[in-house]
């Protein structure tokens, strides 16, 4: 069963945590935009079309975040932002207070049931991403619903896959 709460899009302040994966400073010229390179396909997160497959292209080594992944309707050049999922730790998770936790879905039990694939890698590339992110929590930021309608238009919500 999948929530979806309106709220108002505010992305929260840096959460200072050890991460998972090393840190590293950005190289001279590199953009914000650059380094979303892993990508991530899966289901029910758009609540007026829950076959619909979100197309995540992910990047790590931001302070305080495990990843932070740009949601798409699609993978094509002219595909449309459509959300944003952070992914913490589950140290960081458990600070928390309880409103906030229920915001948050669980990847051990989200990835297969979304039936996530990590299709720019080998099965077994993509079988020890999958193991690396189990213990990780994510927040969907869901802009506009690219099943509902096809502009941006409507309430933006965090979806909450349960």
């Amino acid at each position: 069963m999948r929530r979806t709460l309106l709220i108002p899009v505010v992305l929260a302040a840096v959460i200072s945590v050890a991460l998972l994966v090393p840190q590293t400073s950005p190289a001279a010229g590199m953009k914000p935009s650059d380094g979303y390179t892993l990508h991530i396909d899966g289901r029910l997160h758009f609540p007026g079309k829950p076959g619909m497959i979100a197309h995540h292209w992910c990047k790590t080594g931001i302070p305080g975040f495990v990843a932070e992944c740009q949601l798409y309707d699609s993978d094509s050049s002219n595909a449309r932002l459509v959300g944003v999922e952070l992914v913490v730790t589950a140290a960081t998770w458990k600070t928390f207070r309880a409103s906030e936790r229920a915001l948050w879905h669980y990847h051990k039990t989200e990835i297969p049931k979304i039936g996530a694939t990590l299709p720019d890698l080998s099965p077994e590339e993509a079988a020890k991403v999958a193991k690396s992110l189990e213990e990780t929590y994510g927040k969907i930021y869901l802009l506009w619903d690219p099943g509902r309608q096809s502009l941006p238009t409507g309430q933006p919500s965090v979806t909450v896959i349960k």
